[in-house]
């Protein structure tokens, strides 16, 4: 199995696409990148702007190579309704999303059905996939049943992916932000993965969204999650990055995957890429240069 991040926080953009290729298909799963609408007061740079499109056309790249496409939930970052990456990529894809209609907050039912609309005239057949196996010839995709994005379900719900060839497995949990509940945590005990994508704690909104009890919940989870996966590898990449002291909140964290053998490292360190969260360093990319980027 080969897995390939395209677009995450650590490579400069809010996004945890991912390409997976397996013996029997290519799979992509949520194929978007957006940029945060404010940070420090501030709007997205002009270089922010220029590192969107050039992964959003990476994406889109690896989007036509697949012969199946996942949605796991309807947040801009996860899906693209033709604003930068364009409809015809899905042209004659499998499209397997979560349930646009159960399970899912007003916001999201109303950019799921908008998106499906206009996906509907490229894709060869839509699947709803929470709950659900489906396999291809060796190779079985899995999602979980809808969890809470977060610690709730103000922000709605995702559905966690598993891929399985046989020999490897990922997981793929989405926006869990965390996870810092437990029934985000199953999917992943159950399946016990080689290789775990998980977006971690929301510590950048730490004392606003997130609270130090949710953090605590979030590190005690992680924990649990090392211990039972040990000798493999966690790209923890997305919510987490958008913190610029990421490693000092999570310290225990590296310290006990360490203890255990497992690697914990963050998309851009999987890839053998620097760490780049243009996001954090928006305040420097304006005091060097005063130019907002337009992205549409």
């Amino acid at each position: 199995m080969k897995v390939i991040p395209l677009a995450f926080d650590s490579l400069g953009v809010r996004s945890q696409a991912t390409f997976v290729q397996t013996e029997d298909l290519n799979i992509i799963i949520d194929p978007s990148a957006a940029l945060a609408p404010r940070r420090f007061g501030l709007p997205p740079h002009r270089i922010e702007v220029e590192r969107l499109y050039e992964l959003s056309s990476n994406i889109e790249e690896f989007l036509r190579e697949s012969d199946v496409a996942i949605i796991t939930h309807y947040h801009y970052d996860h899906h693209d309704p033709g604003r930068i990456i364009p409809l015809e990529s899905y042209n004659g894809k499998i499209l397997m999303v979560k349930d646009p209609r159960n399970k899912i907050n007003v916001s999201q039912r109303i950019r799921a059905s908008k998106f499906l609309k206009l996906v509907n005239n490229y894709i060869s057949k839509l699947v709803i996939a929470d709950s659900k196996c489906f396999v291809f010839g060796k190779t079985k995709i899995c999602f979980s049943k809808p969890v809470p994005h977060g610690v709730n379900d103000r922000l709605g719900y995702v559905i966690e992916v598993l891929v399985d060839n046989g020999e490897d497995k990922l997981l793929y949990t989405s926006d869990v932000e965390g996870p810092v509940l437990e029934e985000q945590v199953e999917f992943i005990l159950l399946h016990k993965p080689g290789i775990l994508i998980v977006d971690g704690p929301l510590t950048y909104m730490l004392g606003y969204r997130f609270s130090m009890s949710d953090l605590q919940k979030s590190i005690k989870n992680l924990k649990e999650i090392i211990e039972a996966l040990k000798g493999s590898t966690i790209i923890l990449d997305h919510h987490l990055l958008r913190d610029s002291g990421y490693r000092n909140r999570l310290h225990e964290i590296y310290c006990y995957a360490k203890a255990l053998r497992v690697r914990v490292i963050s998309a851009a360190e999987y890839l053998g890429k620097p760490i780049d969260v243009l996001e954090v360093k928006r305040r420097e990319l304006y005091e060097k240069e005063f130019a907002p980027g337009k992205v549409f």
